[in-house]
């Protein structure tokens, strides 16, 4: 057995390196160890922000109110399943006694919404550049879909992936449902999505 050895004197032991700081990037699209409600609310509204962004970029086209309706529009689509279909799956969850609680669906759906976002706001300047340069309404119109529906796609494997190990362990019963609930989740919340861009971006709507 192996004492430890004491510091010879006059020698200088080396400090510990400091930890790293998180980055930006980290902090908002990592994985968190304990959660709160208030930091992931923050993270839903900078996801928000974020998809408002892409936004406003496709509202240039028109110019003026244009702008600000669609700045509010582009987020809708993820208020909206954050609202509607992520509470809809709590009670699917609970009654197959899936091992994840609020704070758990809460976290994964901020998660996922934030990758959304910032996938949303890095394509911004090119939407703006394309809808302001290009003179075919139907290009403008593919790429702002294309765009959300590309987002939606990032959301959607950031969530499954935050639940899935917590679902690894779970009862047989419980991974069977589970395996049939998770797409049936997914296909409706891309269902309200689109029907809420729809509607709330018309300027993607119109062929003129």
């Amino acid at each position: 057995m192996t004492t430890p050895t004491a510091a010879l004197p006059g020698t200088v032991t080396a400090a510990p390196e400091p930890a790293t700081p998180r980055t930006w990037t980290e902090q908002w699209l990592g994985q968190t160890d304990s959660p709160t409600w208030a930091g992931e609310a923050q993270r839903l509204l900078l996801a928000a922000a974020l998809a408002g962004a892409f936004g406003a970029a496709l509202g240039l086209r028109q110019g003026g109110a244009a702008i600000l309706f669609a700045a509010l529009g582009a987020p809708s689509g993820i208020v909206a399943v954050a609202a509607v279909a992520v509470p809809a799956f709590a009670i699917v969850l609970a009654l197959a006694d899936a091992p994840v609680d609020a704070m758990d669906l809460a976290h994964a759906t901020s998660r996922a919404a934030a990758r959304a976002g910032l996938f949303l706001a890095g394509i911004a300047p090119g939407a703006a550049l394309l809808a302001v340069s290009c003179e075919d309404a139907i290009t403008v119109t593919v790429v702002g879909f294309g765009g959300l529906a590309l987002s939606g796609a990032i959301a959607a494997r950031a969530f499954t992936s935050a639940l899935e190990p917590r679902l690894v362990d779970a009862p047989r019963l419980t991974r069977i449902i589970m395996a049939w609930a998770m797409p049936a989740f997914l296909l409706f919340s891309a269902a309200l999505a689109v029907r809420v861009w729809w509607i709330a971006l018309p300027l993607l709507t119109r062929v003129s």
